[in-house]
């Protein structure tokens, strides 16, 4: 069989799961498998760059009190997490 190739993460990660390779997922998604020992990391040393999360909303009418408390919860989570 070929190469695999999507740009949906769940998939990519199913494929992983059944032993189809090896597969690039951010630590906190597939951190369940890491855990139950269902897929282990390889290539310890290297990492990949950072990539960048944004909220993206529509600010037209206002931002709600609700989606800005969200926003705030997110950022404060990620910049605990960050290295």
């Amino acid at each position: 069989r070929g190469p695999l190739s999507t740009n949906d993460g769940e998939i990519a990660v199913n494929w992983a799961l059944a032993g189809h390779g090896i597969v690039l997922r951010a630590e906190w998604d597939i951190a369940r498998y890491l855990r139950s020992g269902r897929l282990r990391q390889v290539l310890e040393n290297w990492q990949a760059p950072p990539a960048d999360i944004y909220a993206v909303y529509p600010a037209r009418h206002g931002t709600s009190a609700r989606v800005r408390a969200f926003v705030e919860h997110l950022a404060a989570h990620f910049e605990k997490e960050r290295l």
